[in-house]
């Protein structure tokens, strides 16, 4: 890749990430504090809330999407090598699918590939 397509990748990624849809937290879990702890009580807990805990989900499912675009766009990779990615990610789209309590809208869930 030379610099003009790095350029223009980065470009296309910097747009994608700028129409980026944010998806609403469901009202029960507005405020709420997501907590992990350890199995060993004399090591330390970390919470975080449940907001910053739905940015990283929504990231990961949008940086997702926009790896399916650039898959489906690239004109290097034959149609079997783009299946076999696609399939990938609906697989991670799948495992994705645990989060969806945490969405305000059916529109914004994880979609697996049994939808």
């Amino acid at each position: 890749m030379d610099h003009a397509e790095l350029k223009l990748l980065a470009s296309m990624i910097a747009d994608e990430v700028e129409k980026r849809h944010n998806a609403d937290l469901a009202p029960k879990w507005q405020h709420a504090m997501v907590i992990f702890k350890p199995s060993h009580p004399e090591l330390k807990q970390h919470e975080m809330s449940m907001e910053r805990f739905m940015q990283k989900v929504v990231m990961m499912r949008d940086n997702l999407r926009v790896m399916e675009q650039q898959i489906n766009a690239n004109k290097v990779l034959e149609v079997g090598e783009k299946v076999k990615l696609q399939s990938y990610i609906t697989r991670i789209y799948g495992s994705l699918t645990s989060f969806n309590f945490m969405f305000d809208s059916d529109e914004d869930k994880f979609r697996g590939s049994g939808e």
